[in-house]
């Protein structure tokens, strides 16, 4: 499909396949709609800004060259999410979009690196999406990375997640390790997790919808799972304490396992394939 105007009159690639569709803009790679039958499984925030060098809050933004602060950047998840990308392969069902180092990127972060966004989407409406990083310069790097998803859901209070049990996780918020004894994580405050060596493949349940979202991810060693709850959602001016109960981030990154390194001239790629379906069995 050709790149076309969105919001803010940033360009956005426009996808298809089927029930399903997707939009992804160049602003940060960021995948802002995934729709399966109409109904849309991503989160983006009312209050977003499409307006650059701001991320566009919601979705699904790239985090690179490093997660949250697990890095050398002052910059919260690193600049990949807040650089417009270009288009190196579009067609009707898939598309591919690349960043690559400039003289911005270097003074920020001092190694050549090429980015690769393949999103596409497939049979039943399930999307793929594959980051890829390339060592373009002479020396190694280090880098953390995340696919930063939000998920729509009918409401907080009715969303759980499936999978993480008996695994170690770092408490975002306290930056206590603990490890996970309940069957499923739940929201009845802020949680802000990063579970270590998380399996490929966790659910998320959304009882309001009787519906369930499933991620196999392959590349990405661990899993962050976030909701802010009221009172910080308040302090953020692009999400607001009104629209908090909305969304619940289950993220495929690579993290508190530790940084890739990447020698010079090597390639590290990670993807996550998302699935949904109405009608999972109790």
């Amino acid at each position: 499909m050709p790149v076309v105007p969105g919001k803010g009159g940033l360009p956005k690639v426009v996808l298809s396949s089927g029930e399903a569709s997707a939009e992804l803009y160049l602003h940060g790679a960021t995948l802002t709609s995934w729709k399966v039958g109409g109904e849309e499984l991503l989160f983006v925030s009312p209050k977003a800004l499409y307006a650059p060098p701001k991320a566009i809050r919601g979705g699904v933004p790239a985090c690179f060259p490093q997660f949250a602060m697990l890095g050398p950047l002052q910059a919260q998840h690193g600049f990949a999410r807040n650089t417009e990308w270009q288009v190196a392969e579009e067609g009707a069902a898939s598309c591919r979009l690349v960043l690559e180092s400039s003289e911005a990127t270097l003074a920020q972060w001092p190694h050549p690196f090429r980015l690769e966004m393949a999103v596409s989407l497939h049979a039943g409406g399930a999307l793929q999406q594959e980051l890829t990083v390339v060592n373009t310069g002479e020396q190694a790097m280090e880098f953390t990375a995340a696919l930063h998803t939000y998920f729509s859901v009918s409401d907080v209070s009715n969303a759980s997640v499936v999978g993480l049990k008996g695994l170690q996780y770092v408490d975002n918020t306290s930056g206590s390790t603990s490890t996970d004894a309940a069957d499923v994580v739940t929201f009845p405050g802020e949680v802000d997790r990063t579970y270590i060596a998380a399996p490929a493949a966790i659910k998320l349940r959304d009882s309001g919808r009787n519906s369930v979202l499933l991620l196999h991810k392959r590349g990405f060693a661990d899993a962050v799972v976030w909701n802010p709850a009221e009172a910080k959602a308040a302090s953020m001016g692009d999400l607001g304490a009104e629209h908090w109960r909305g969304f619940v981030c289950v993220e495929a990154a690579q993290a508190r396992s530790g940084a890739v390194a990447l020698a010079a001239g090597q390639r590290w790629s990670a993807s996550v394939e998302y699935e949904y379906d109405h009608l999972e069995e109790s």
